[in-house]
């Protein structure tokens, strides 16, 4: 957790909050907080997730200083996924094989290249640069 106490100043001094008055708001006595913010103690899981509630953050922020890059790329391919499926029933395809996600679970590698430069094969021949 590093710089983590530094992190628990800088959202309290945003927050315009004292020491005593974070301590207080998480149920603790007058000086604990300060020893998360100096780094003498480490707050429980419990804790951790007061903090992050109170400051309004994640507790990947929290803890590593950083949001979790997994669940940005999880919603942007969901709005991908989402496009692709829009565009199926555009052309009034209800449920196209391709989307069956059980089905790609038995491809193996070679079987997913194949299928990805077939697709390719297939876009390069849709907008007319093969015959």
């Amino acid at each position: 957790m590093e710089k983590f106490g530094l992190r628990l100043e800088n959202l309290r001094e945003q927050y315009g909050y004292t020491k005593k008055e974070v301590s207080f708001k998480l149920g603790f006595s007058a000086n604990v907080y300060g020893s998360y913010e100096r780094e003498e103690r480490r707050p429980s899981y419990e804790t951790l997730i007061k903090l992050a509630d109170l400051y309004n953050v994640s507790l990947d922020y929290l803890i590593r200083g950083e949001e979790y890059e997994k669940s940005t790329k999880t919603s942007e391919h969901s709005a991908v996924i989402k496009k692709i499926v829009n565009h199926f029933e555009k052309y009034g395809i209800d449920n196209p094989f391709i989307l069956e996600h059980e089905k790609w679970l038995i491809l193996n590698k070679k079987e997913l290249e194949e299928l990805s430069n077939h697709f390719k094969w297939v876009v390069v021949k849709a907008e007319g640069k093969i015959t």
